[in-house]
């Protein structure tokens, strides 16, 4: 793995545990380590038009904390930076989930998602009204389909600035 991978991992990580942490206060770390993102990355434009994808993310978070599934103690701006981060992701250190069969793709999404939204309840960046079973059973359903849906946009929108 080169350098510039083994930065991204371990910058996605920083930020995750920062807001995850910090919410909303850890804000200007998250933004200096995108800043530097579109710095050294190898793929500035590409990277740039995937981030529409963090957005659907964010609305996915929305509609469950609208829904009453997700509650947060202030509005989780953070929230929109973490799935910056993630998407940014999946063009670089997370490139080995496009050779996954779909099945399996589908199976780790809807595990990392519940583990993820998990780890973010039990160190209190979220508070479940619904529960954790019934909230954590939605989030990995709709896991197993954002993620994998991510994953194949990444790549056409990648591919189509290649030709």
């Amino acid at each position: 793995m080169t350098k510039w991978l083994w930065f991204q991992l371990i910058s996605f990580q920083v930020m995750w545990l920062t807001l995850i942490l910090g919410g909303n206060t850890w804000l200007p770390v998250t933004l200096a380590i995108l800043a530097m993102h579109f710095v050294f990355t190898p793929s500035r434009i590409d990277d740039s038009k995937v981030l529409i994808l963090a957005l659907g993310g964010f609305i996915i978070d929305l509609s469950m904390m609208q829904l009453g599934f997700f509650n947060f103690s202030a509005w989780p701006v953070w929230l929109l930076f973490l799935w910056a981060a993630f998407i940014l992701n999946l063009g670089h250190s997370m490139r080995f989930l496009r050779k996954f069969k779909w099945i399996y793709l589908i199976s780790f999404s809807a595990l990392g998602g519940v583990y993820a939204y998990w780890a973010s309840w039990k160190l209190g960046a979220v508070i479940f009204p619904q529960g954790s079973l019934v909230t954590l059973t939605i989030v990995g359903i709709l896991w197993g389909i954002w993620l994998p849906m991510c994953v194949k946009m990444d790549v056409l929108m990648r591919q189509k600035s290649h030709g």
